[in-house]
């Protein structure tokens, strides 16, 4: 029976596998639909660079926009830097506050604005309750004024909309402003509205709130994402920017935003040129940021104009590398559109590798065996059906969990039957463990299929939503791995009571071995190793990276088209490769510890496709680059021990296995 239940299961995982890859086609036609990446400035830097250079303002901006620019971030006015220019006079007056504005049109504008943002005017007398803000026309003692209930400590931040020169000076450029607006108090539904929709009007296409919040923070995020959507506007959403808010945002919108990379003044200044331009070009290549708002660094020299022009064309450069990419303004994604079907076959696929999973390590009764992988492909299934994106993260979970553990189950190292076997020659031993690292990363790439097809969505490409569990899917399947190396596989030819005894006193005489030091320190080694590996995982890893690897990290992208993962190449391919060789050489001391080890490879394989707002073929390019690296530095290490160890002595053949 349990033959017949693997065919069958083997059936369904091909056809996950398919649905999957064609969900894996409409995710790169969406990606290969928006390669187009915004270069953004400060209006402010570039205000402070015409005033140290003597330079003119369409000038500067005309030299920008050669280098490759295609827009200006423009901060609203607020009444403090109204103050900081001079263009308005507060005194206090008792306990009210009088302000002169040096003109009727900006009296109108403060009036327009705080009339928007649901300031209360004050109509008659009577409602004149202190303290009160009055606005009044520079010069004169009496005349039109605008009058609100509210101190002006609190209305000095208000945001009172974008500076209309300002905006000429960009538009004639053929520049595109991007708005930076701020949340307020008491804002509302329909100030929200009123105030998108004035941007619209005055050309705007992306908005980045400024300060500690998005707009609608807090318990307003439905509403600003229908004011943001029904204004025609994109949503800048900054990347590691921690803004109040944004993850409610981000969900509400569905994924239908820009993300946006920059870095603030006070780190810009501990870095290098070089490790700026990096860090552009890696969020613009490796994770869907489509629009970078780039601070300048250069305002002195002889020249900083030319200086920050060479730096903003280094930066086009490295991110077009010919004419993969293009630069003008940024667009959102669009939808992928899978059909519920596809998602079914995907969810059935997943849930039929787990079950297979649990038919190859857990001993059992041909009718509970075929129970739980009835009721582990069903579920999976209709969680990926019916469960939405929750059901699909589950779903996908499975999948990371499952296939590369099953990839990794070697019953010739795990549960060997026959230790008389004749070891292979050096050659034929390394040849043998590349095939077996070949076979083992195409089963995990069954898994990449199906998890990739699951979360081939918007909100998962733009991280709106995130795959589930990065720290249990690198955790799990080493550790069936590292069990199964103590208890060995159950006898697919035998019964599953001989199988169960048998693996009980495979552990017993584990657990009754003396141990050497040699050995206890060499495990204690491999422990914290892949403690670290999972530790380091995931968007909040627990412990940093050190300088000396971020150097190494920048060596790699220097000279690799995609910088590999470095525990696949360094830690966990060597490892896979020199365990097999070394077994399948006659090396069996050491080999089946080194192999749990290389687990992680093959963890780490499907891992990097969890991350979905990473381009798909960048994905796959980083790791094969990964499995070459990692499959020769292992070919490298099994050479030498080869070199130094001399001969394999005899193979000691275990005890008779009980049962």
């Amino acid at each position: 029976m349990q033959r017949n239940l693997t065919a069958v299961l083997y059936a369904i995982i091909g056809i996950g596998a398919l649905a999957g890859l064609y969900g894996g086609l409409k995710r790169y036609q969406v990606e290969s639909y928006n390669k187009r990446v915004e270069l953004a400035l400060e209006y402010t830097e570039l205000k402070s660079l015409a005033d140290v250079t003597g330079r003119p303002m369409p000038e500067i901006l005309s030299r920008l926009h050669q280098a490759g620019i295609s827009s200006v971030a423009i901060a609203e006015d607020t009444l403090a830097s109204l103050e900081t220019r001079g263009a308005i006079h507060p005194r206090q007056v008792g306990r009210d506050v009088v302000v002169s504005v040096d003109s009727p049109d900006l009296l109108n504008r403060i009036e327009q604005a705080f009339a928007g943002k649901g300031v209360p005017f004050v109509k008659d007398e009577t409602e004149r309750t202190r303290p009160i803000t009055r606005f009044i026309p520079a010069g004169l003692a009496a005349g039109p004024e605008a009058v609100f209930k509210a101190d002006y400590a609190n209305l000095r931040t208000l945001g009172i909309g974008l500076d209309e020169d300002s905006l000429k000076d960009i538009t004639a450029a053929r520049l595109q402003p991007v708005a930076r607006i701020s949340n307020w108090p008491g804002v509302s539904a329909k100030t929200m509205q009123d105030a998108l929709a004035s941007l619209k009007v005055q050309g705007i296409k992306t908005v980045v709130f400024q300060g500690t919040e998005v707009l609608g923070f807090r318990g307003q995020h439905k509403e600003a994402a229908e004011a943001i959507q029904a204004a025609g506007l994109n949503y800048g959403q900054i990347e590691f920017g921690k803004q109040k808010g944004d993850e409610k945002l981000s969900i509400a919108l569905r994924g239908k935003y820009v993300r946006v990379h920059s870095i603030s003044d006070q780190e810009l200044g501990t870095l290098d040129e070089n490790e700026a331009i990096d860090r552009f070009v890696r969020a613009a290549r490796e994770r869907n940021i489509r629009l970078c708002y780039i601070r300048l660094p250069f305002f002195s020299g002889d020249d900083p104009i030319g200086l920050n022009v060479e730096f903003l064309g280094k930066i086009t450069r490295a991110i077009a590398r010919g004419s993969e990419m293009s630069f003008g303004i940024a667009h959102t994604f669009r939808e992928t559109d899978l059909p519920s079907a596809a998602l079914l076959l995907m969810g059935l696929g997943a849930g039929a590798g787990l079950a297979l999973l649990l038919v190859r390590v857990v001993p059992m009764s041909a009718s509970v065996t075929g129970a739980c992988s009835v009721a582990l492909t069903l579920s999976c299934g209709v969680l990926a059906f019916v469960g939405g994106e929750a059901g699909r993260k589950l779903a996908a979970l499975s999948a990371a969990l499952a296939f590369p553990a099953i990839a990794c189950l070697q019953r010739d190292l795990l549960n060997p039957t026959d230790w008389s076997q004749p070891v292979m020659r050096a050659g034929s031993a390394a040849a043998q463990s590349i095939k077996v690292l070949i076979r083992s990363s195409a089963i995990t790439a069954i898994g990449i299929a199906i998890v990739v097809g699951l979360l081939a969505t918007r909100p998962f490409m733009l991280r709106a939503n995130q795959f589930l569990g990065i720290k249990a899917a690198h955790a799990i399947p080493i550790l069936i791995i590292g069990l199964l190396a103590i208890v060995g596989l159950p006898k697919i030819d035998r019964p599953w009571t001989e199988s169960l005894a048998a693996m009980k006193n495979r552990a017993g005489r584990f657990l009754g071995e003396p141990a050497r030091a040699g050995q206890l320190l060499l495990a204690i080694v491999a422990l914290v190793a892949l403690a670290l590996v999972v530790v380091r995982t995931g968007n909040d890893p627990g412990v940093g990276v050190s300088g000396m690897e971020l150097k190494f990290r920048a060596l790699l992208d220097r000279f690799l088209p995609v910088r590999p993962r470095t525990k696949e190449f360094l830690i966990g391919h060597p490892a896979f490769v020199l365990g097999l060789a070394l077994w399948y050489r006659g090396r069996r001391k050491w080999a089946l510890p080194i192999f749990v080890v290389g687990v992680v490879g093959q963890v780490s394989i499907l891992n990097t496709f969890c991350h979905i707002h990473t381009p798909l073929v960048l994905s796959l390019i980083r790791d094969v680059t990964g499995l070459v690296m990692g499959a020769v530095i292992g070919l490298a290490i099994f050479w030498a021990v080869e070199r130094l160890a001399g001969p394999p002595g005899s193979v000691p053949a275990p005890e008779a296995e009980g049962g």
